[in-house]
């Protein structure tokens, strides 16, 4: 068993994104809403919000997918669907994936 962390940055691919989770049969993930660093310091911190002005950089907002995932090779299938279905992890607009094993899991298999 292992638990994948999806940060997808590229926000407007969520649903295809959840059309793969579907596919590969993953149902039981979480999806969060999140806010990138830069807009909380810019939101507490007038310095950075200035700069980030400066630069004219936009806000950043993700979503990240929490699943648990029973075989390895459903995470190395996950990353080729995506990668065709041009979500590139590799991107550095598009996000990033965390997986790691799961020491103890409780719920249903």
């Amino acid at each position: 068993m292992y638990i994948m962390i999806t940060v997808l940055k590229d926000e407007p691919r969520i649903k295809k994104l959840i059309s793969i989770l579907l596919e590969l049969g993953l149902f039981d993930s979480t999806v969060l809403d999140g806010e990138g660093i830069e807009n909380v310091a810019a939101l507490t911190m007038p310095v950075f919000s200035e700069l980030r002005n400066l630069f004219g950089e936009e806000s950043q907002y993700h979503k990240t997918v929490i699943t648990h995932v029973p075989e390895r090779s459903t995470v190395d299938q996950y990353v080729e669907i995506c990668r065709e279905e041009g979500i590139d992890f590799k991107n550095d607009e598009t996000g990033f994936i965390l997986v790691f094993p799961c020491e103890i899991y409780i719920g249903p298999e």
